[in-house]
């Protein structure tokens, strides 16, 4: 009789687990949870009324994602990304991501381009940082999705994700990102509905470059202490205070 009620009670486990893993990786992307933040697991299991183990399950795979770090004792706290951690991922995005949309300009369907119209539309129209954010992860996800490759989608996904709560400080850093950066969407879209891969990949690669640079911007201004200064670049290889962290970018 036991070991049935165990396999019973498994599901209901590995749901309560996905659950708690998405409530808590959707505040830490949108910021509801600052970087820094100490995540209790007895606080965290009380307030969506699930076990701790669930909690704890949960905690490390953010952590192997990169969304959390675990202490010795076991604690999680919101992974503060550094400068250079955010360089790597910006880095690695733009290996990989150029792939994707020049596979995107050459499988996307009519329905994919016509979303992918619409949101660059959104995001045209749009004055809120956060919500010009959001479209502009939706965005991307359509036009890695329409590469049609699920690992290469996965990775860039985690990739996309890590750095989304720090594309609205890009936009605040520099007034006229934004416009720039739809600019740069347009470019993707036509290259895509051209069916020409390798201006696609190009215009994918530039956009990508233009939003680290403006997050260089951002930083610089911040080891200052002062306003952004547009145009120049942290010292050491783009990696100001040597790499340290710092909360929020």
């Amino acid at each position: 009789m036991h070991r049935p009620t165990q396999a019973a009670a498994a599901p209901g486990g590995l749901l309560a687990r996905r659950r708690v893993k998405q409530l808590l990786q959707h505040a830490i992307v949108s910021g509801g949870i600052p970087a820094g933040t100490r995540l209790v697991q007895s606080s965290i299991a009380r307030e969506l009324a699930v076990g701790t183990r669930q909690v704890r399950d949960a905690l490390r795979e953010l952590a192997a994602e990169g969304f959390v770090r675990l202490d010795a004792r076991g604690a999680a706290v919101v992974h503060e990304l550094c400068w250079s951690d955010l360089e790597d991922l910006y880095q690695i995005r733009m290996l990989l991501e150029p792939l994707a949309t020049a596979r995107a300009a050459s499988l996307a369907s009519r329905e994919s381009v016509i979303h992918a119209v619409e949101l660059l539309a959104a995001m045209e129209s749009e004055t809120d940082a956060e919500r010009w954010a959001g479209y502009n992860s939706s965005f991307h996800r359509v036009i890695d999705e329409s590469g049609n490759s699920p690992r290469l989608l996965a990775i860039l996904e985690n990739l996309r994700e890590l750095s989304a709560r720090y594309i609205r400080h890009s936009v605040l850093a520099v007034p006229d990102r934004a416009r720039q950066a739809n600019a740069e969407h347009e470019e993707i879209v036509r290259a895509v509905i051209a069916r020409d891969p390798g201006a696609a990949a190009d215009a994918m690669l530039r956009h990508l470059d233009g939003t680290l640079s403006a997050l260089n911007v951002r930083q610089l201004g911040a080891d200052q202490g002062g306003a952004p200064a547009a145009g120049r670049r942290p010292r050491g290889r783009g990696r100001p205070n040597g790499g340290a962290c710092v909360r929020g970018l």
